[in-house]
């Protein structure tokens, strides 16, 4: 082999090496397909099911007197949403609700951020927080996505 041919050759697997270092990996979650979509999330843990990679906040909500806030959040890869709420004392609660059907209640959590179980997105659906007065109370949400 010429000199010229194998210089060319050892920069072609430099440059090919270089390339291969500097590509981020895709992560485990991300390739693998989610474990359900749409009405067969319903009820489902978003984590569990590969539906937290990627997903979007698609609405917030405060309660009016103060409070944390809780998120609506929305996966296209499994066609369903919850809510999220970030670290904050646990007496706080809130829920996503399907409209004329089933709502699934949380507790915050001082230690992380909490959310509640999905709802295929084929339904409409919105997240509240409840107004606490120690006492129960009445519920702040979003509008119907």
């Amino acid at each position: 082999m010429s000199a010229r041919r194998s210089a060319f050759s050892a920069l072609a697997t430099v440059v090919l090496a270089s390339t291969m270092l500097s590509t981020p990996a895709m992560s485990a979650e991300a390739a693998a397909p989610a474990a359900c979509r749409n009405a067969a999330c319903t009820g489902k843990n978003p984590q569990t099911e590969g539906c937290g990679s990627g997903a979007r906040v698609l609405d917030r909500i405060r309660p009016a007197g103060g409070g944390p806030e809780v998120q609506l959040r929305n996966s296209a890869r499994c066609s369903a949403a919850w809510a999220r709420i970030e670290k904050a004392d646990s007496s706080w609660r809130f829920k996503i609700q399907i409209r004329g059907g089933a709502s699934y209640t949380a507790n915050a959590s001082p230690s992380y951020a909490a959310y509640t179980r999905m709802v295929g997105s084929s339904n409409a659906y919105r997240a509240c927080v409840e107004e606490y007065d120690g006492q129960g109370g009445s519920w702040s949400c979003t509008k119907w996505h």
